[in-house]
């Protein structure tokens, strides 16, 4: 077997696992899910992604001015739930509690961002990047070194500082950038196949990955016309 299709078989048996459930394991889910729930921490994410958020608008809008066309097409955000919070910290062999996913995992709260060009993804990251109140905790590049079944984004995950009366606490929040075709590709790979995890996986996944080498291709020739057009 494969170590890709071990990897496959690994997910599947992880899936199965958590449709079938026992007391114990899902008394962990809930409690999560309870903390999860808590007012003070649902403040915090919302707060996080708010000025994450209007940053980004602020961004678009000023690179936006000075190329005459729109430099982000879109932002979105989600808190992860109990239920995916739960399957990440068994995958990874961590403790499954919500403290040691607060402090292991950097995508409970996420946040998305899309641009036409790869450059503008550059471009909008480092300005973010470079403002004095937000910390960069870390950053991967899989634009520059995709995924071995072709994904493609920058991710950076940020601690954003929220004030409360009795003081401050930080939040992080992982952030990923993505041209319009890289994340054309990533919904539908996760829609289509990675939620499913389809019989004939292997030759599903090798299809998936040529789209997304074809898309790459599309991307930087999209790249080279704007350029182009923008001599004229």
């Amino acid at each position: 077997m494969t170590k890709k299709k071990k990897k496959s078989v690994k997910k599947d048996r992880q899936e199965k696992r958590l449709q079938c459930l026992s007391e114990k394991e899902q008394q962990k889910i809930d409690d999560i899910a309870e903390c999860l729930a808590e007012t003070e921490y649902q403040i915090k994410c919302q707060c996080a992604i708010d000025i994450l958020i209007a940053k980004l608008q602020m961004i678009n809008t000023e690179l936006s001015k000075q190329k005459g066309r729109t430099v982000v097409n879109q932002i979105s955000s989600r808190k992860k739930s109990a239920e995916s919070i739960y399957a990440k910290l068994v995958r990874k062999g961590y403790k499954t509690d919500f403290q040691t996913a607060a402090e292991k995992l950097n995508d409970l709260v996420g946040v998305r961002v899309v641009c036409p060009f790869e450059d503008e993804v550059y471009e909008v990251a480092n300005i973010l990047k470079a403002q004095g109140d937000v910390e960069v905790l870390k950053e991967k590049d899989y634009i520059k070194v995709p995924k071995k079944n072709g994904y493609k984004s920058l991710h950076i995950t940020l601690e954003i500082p929220i004030y409360f009366a009795k003081g401050s606490q930080k939040q992080k929040v992982e952030v990923q950038f993505r041209t319009v075709a890289m994340d054309y590709w990533s919904v539908l790979d996760y829609q289509l196949f990675y939620k499913k995890q389809l019989d004939g996986s292997d030759e599903v996944a090798a299809e998936l990955k040529k789209y997304a080498e074809d898309i790459a291709k599309l991307d930087a020739r999209m790249l080279k016309l704007r350029d182009k057009i923008e001599k004229i």
